[in-house]
């Protein structure tokens, strides 16, 4: 019984085929494997190689061409069987990812309309019209543009596979199958730029109409929130759009514009030159096998920017299991049209612009404040008078903050009240409860009667404002003459 990678029982019918193309003066024949030593026409070389590449496959074979020690091989082993292939898990992830982007779509849109309803009509529409379809068409050109470059180096891909998962993108991507092995460098650059291009130019449009929108909509008003803020990085490429589209300052960002900003991240991330990403492909056609030291450097740099943006190192664990380096193409050997090193070049030139070492900023509640004394903390009062001192307090933090203010060391017999500057004295009270809302302020007066038979005196009283994880103290001194 022959088994499935043996070759011994095919090496004439193998030698035949590669006789066709090249001129044989040598065979040596393996259990997996059949190498022909060959004397290759250098001008057609590529264009036999990829025409017996089309023979071979057609009879369940895949051809290898080498240079090495001054001799070119092709060599020759059975193709791997595919597994059948089955159109429902692609069209099923389809379906799934629409409605988890969907559903991201209506968080992002509720959150952006101020809207207290969430399961409405008008927000799964919107959800789905300004964030779930730009992205996904985003993604889907970007795998569809490898799809139809594979088809036409004739190379067997399977349709986009998209990958679901929970808000706030609602998705991890796209990605297709590879069920040929890479035939040429050519093909690798090719086939790798094809993706990243074919997103941008939907991408682009959508950024623009997402600024648009942008532009037309609404300021961010309030704060944070106790729960924090997450802060998007746009790229250098989309803030060289926003110049096309001018807004005022603080405008909240519409789901269009961020469903661009994904496209962007996705762009930058794919082009990055490491392992099997789209940038690993066009760097391996470019460079060669000297790209693996790209990769190298790729996949440090890629620890040393986790520093700053935790997801970068996950990412980076991926890009190690699934292998940095990048595997040869069938024919290593051929050299690249200028027009391909042109486009590749470029292609790795748009990381500069796609690429920002933190993507996401994610910001705290800060309840900081600072609390000072208008015209001094001293002041110098007759027996039986009263000090007057203006406190002001203002809310340096970013979220509303909520101080409860006391006197403290007020020495016995004294009498020490507060109130705002714009209420009355009526209102004195010992303890102010305080309301700052974020980016304001308030001044609070402190006034203190001293009774009348006290002789030559300096005393402190604290004013001491706590509020939500934070607290300060300003001293008051008091001299009685």
């Amino acid at each position: 019984m022959m088994l499935a990678n043996d070759i011994t029982a095919d090496v004439e019918l193998v030698r035949s085929m590669v006789a066709k193309y090249f001129s044989i003066y040598d065979v040596k024949v393996s259990y997996e494997s059949v190498k022909m030593l060959v004397r290759p026409d250098e001008t057609m070389l590529e264009s036999n190689f990829e025409s017996l590449r089309q023979d071979m496959k057609a009879k369940g074979f895949v051809p290898i061409i080498s240079y090495s020690g001054g001799e070119h091989a092709v060599t020759v082993m059975r193709l791997p069987q595919g597994k059948k292939r089955n159109l429902w898990i692609n069209r099923s992830l389809l379906v799934i990812t629409f409605l988890t982007t969907t559903l991201a779509g209506m968080l992002l849109w509720s959150d952006y309309s101020g809207s207290p309803e969430f399961l409405t009509v008008d927000n799964i529409l919107n959800g789905a019209v300004f964030f779930a379809i730009p992205l996904m068409a985003i993604l889907g050109i970007h795998e569809l543009s490898h799809y139809f470059m594979s088809k036409r180096h004739k190379v067997d891909a399977s349709l986009p596979y998209f990958i679901p998962s929970i808000p706030p993108f609602g998705t991890f991507g796209a990605f297709i199958s590879m069920r040929d092995p890479m035939p040429s460098r050519r093909a690798l650059v090719d086939i790798g730029i094809a993706g990243p291009l074919g997103g941008l130019a939907v991408t682009i449009p959508v950024a623009l109409v997402g600024l648009f929108l942008t532009a037309n909509g609404h300021a961010v008003e309030g704060t944070i929130g106790q729960a924090g803020a997450m802060y998007v990085v746009i790229q250098p490429l989309y803030q060289l759009l926003s110049l096309l589209v001018p807004m005022a300052d603080n405008m909240a960002l519409h789901p269009t514009a961020f469903a661009a900003w994904v496209g962007f991240l996705v762009t930058a991330i794919n082009l990055l030159p490491v392992g099997q990403l789209d940038g690993g492909h066009v760097a391996r056609g470019l460079l060669g096998d000297k790209a693996k030291y790209l990769g190298y450097a790729t996949f440090i740099a890629l620890i040393l920017v986790a520093m700053l943006y935790d997801g970068w190192f996950l990412f980076a664990l991926l890009v190690f299991f699934l292998g940095l380096n990048h595997p040869a193409p069938l024919n290593d050997i051929s050299k690249l049209p200028k027009r391909t090193l042109a486009l590749g070049t470029a292609g790795l030139l748009l990381l500069t612009v796609t690429f920002v070492p933190q993507p996401i900023i994610m910001v705290t509640p800060d309840y900081s404040f600072e609390m000072t004394a208008l015209g001094g903390n001293n002041t110098t009062v007759a027996a039986g008078g009263m000090a007057v001192f203006q406190v002001f307090i203002n809310n340096t933090g970013n979220i509303d903050n909520d101080l409860r203010l006391t006197l403290e060391d007020v020495p016995r017999n004294w009498s020490a009240s507060l109130f705002l500057s714009n209420s009355s004295a009526v209102d004195a009270t010992n303890v102010l409860d305080l309301s700052l809302d974020y980016k304001t302020n308030a001044t609070v007066i402190v006034q203190v009667q001293l009774p009348g038979d006290l002789s030559e005196i300096t005393r402190d009283i604290s004013l001491v404002a706590k509020g939500t994880g934070a607290e300060k103290v300003q001293v008051l001194t008091v001299s009685v003459v």
